[in-house]
């Protein structure tokens, strides 16, 4: 699924799944509760994690990045030897390497967030939630993996 927008820094978009629980509106506006705490409170009345698909993900970097890459290119030319496997080491890519962070997670994972997370956003009709990386509670692993 793609989207019309490009996320940023350690940010993450997530298509929220449908709570079960939440009371829903008819095409004819009559609102119907799946439960009675739902009728009365709008919404399922226990605090719960949200569960949703990741969309999109952001590029995080190390807070330290700009100082190290800095630091990078004025010992450009600065070498070591590995002892170990008896090749050259680029200090300076050492350096980079260092600081090089991963997102914690991809699209299409399956995750967790709190309920007040994130800024909920509406992009072609479709609502999703965009929140930092930190704001994730766990990616859930499918099935399979336990299997």
């Amino acid at each position: 699924m793609s989207v019309p927008l490009r996320v940023l820094g350690d940010r993450v978009l997530v298509k929220p799944d449908i709570n079960a629980n939440a009371p829903e509106t008819l095409d004819s506006g009559v609102i119907v509760a799946k439960s009675l705490a739902s009728a009365v409170t709008g919404s399922d009345p226990i605090p719960v994690p949200h569960r949703g698909t990741v969309i999109a993900v952001g590029n995080p970097t190390h807070p330290k990045q700009a100082y190290i890459e800095q630091i990078a290119s004025i010992i450009h030319d600065i070498g070591a030897w590995n002892a170990a496997t008896g090749e050259s080491v680029s200090i300076p890519q050492l350096l980079r390497d260092l600081v090089r962070r991963e997102p914690c997670c991809a699209v299409g994972d399956d995750v967790l967030f709190a309920s007040d997370a994130g800024q909920e956003i509406t992009l072609d009709g479709e609502t999703y939630i965009l929140l930092h990386e930190s704001d994730l509670l766990a990616v859930v692993e499918p099935e399979e993996a336990y299997a």
